[in-house]
């Protein structure tokens, strides 16, 4: 299995600034109707970058016709034992015989109850989720992913991935996208997570403003020191 890395797009992508003749010529457009659900903003550019990151590789696994990839954002920090659980992840995917297009391998959960699936010790099917820290994904997911041209129709990948397996609150943002038929899983417990998270001291993002993710950090620092009062 081959291991593909995101880091390199979203730094040229911001330092270009994503002018509108560079966006024209990759045929980017806008999800119509989109916004960010909590700053109730526009796409930025950040955001852009870090598709179109996701996005060549998705390219690249179908033009080097890769069987299968894992794919790891340069913020990535491995639980212990990841290789071991990887590795019995692995056998177990091919001991039931599991047809899969993608496997989260780190997200942030934001829904519900999510069911094994049937015989597995390490697998589920996710419910809505963000972030796409890490990752599998098969040679059939990447065609499925591009298929749908989704630069035509940009949103951030965190959105898109969900909205791809059909698992997606937003019915409006899901309907331009047919067919949603990404098979798509997810380890439990995770093996990665993020180096850092919004309100750590060191953190920094990528995709948002520097205003908004620094107002989330002082947001984040102030609820600590409230509970750390609280717990007095």
């Amino acid at each position: 299995m081959y291991v593909l890395c995101v880091h390199a797009w979203v730094r040229v992508c911001c330092r270009r600034n994503l002018t509108e003749e560079y966006k024209d010529s990759l045929g980017i457009k806008m999800l119509e109707g989109w916004e960010d659900p909590f700053g109730k903003r526009p796409i930025t550019d950040g955001e852009i970058g870090c598709f179109l990151s996701h996005y060549n590789l998705w390219k690249d696994v179908v033009d080097r016709r890769l069987g299968a990839v894992m794919v790891i954002e340069d913020d990535a920090k491995f639980e212990p034992g990841f290789v071991a659980r990887l590795s019995a992840t692995l056998d177990e995917i091919q001991q039931l015989n599991l047809a899969w297009d993608m496997i989260y391998l780190g997200r942030k959960r934001l829904e519900g109850v999510e069911n094994w699936v049937p015989g597995s010790r390490y697998l589920v099917v996710p419910n809505y989720s963000y972030w796409t820290v890490s990752y599998l994904l098969s040679y059939r997911g990447a065609k499925k992913l591009l298929n749908q041209q989704p630069l035509t129709q940009i949103l951030p990948v965190d959105e898109y991935l969900p909205i791809m397996f059909d698992n997606h609150p937003e019915t409006s943002w899901k309907e331009p996208f047919s067919p949603r038929d990404l098979v798509a899983f997810s380890v439990h417990p995770l093996l990665i997570f993020p180096t850092h998270y919004v309100g750590d001291d060191g953190y920094f993002s990528d995709t948002e403003p520097p205003e908004i993710w620094t107002e989330r950090h002082k947001i984040r620092k102030e609820q600590r020191l409230e509970k750390q009062r609280t717990e007095l």
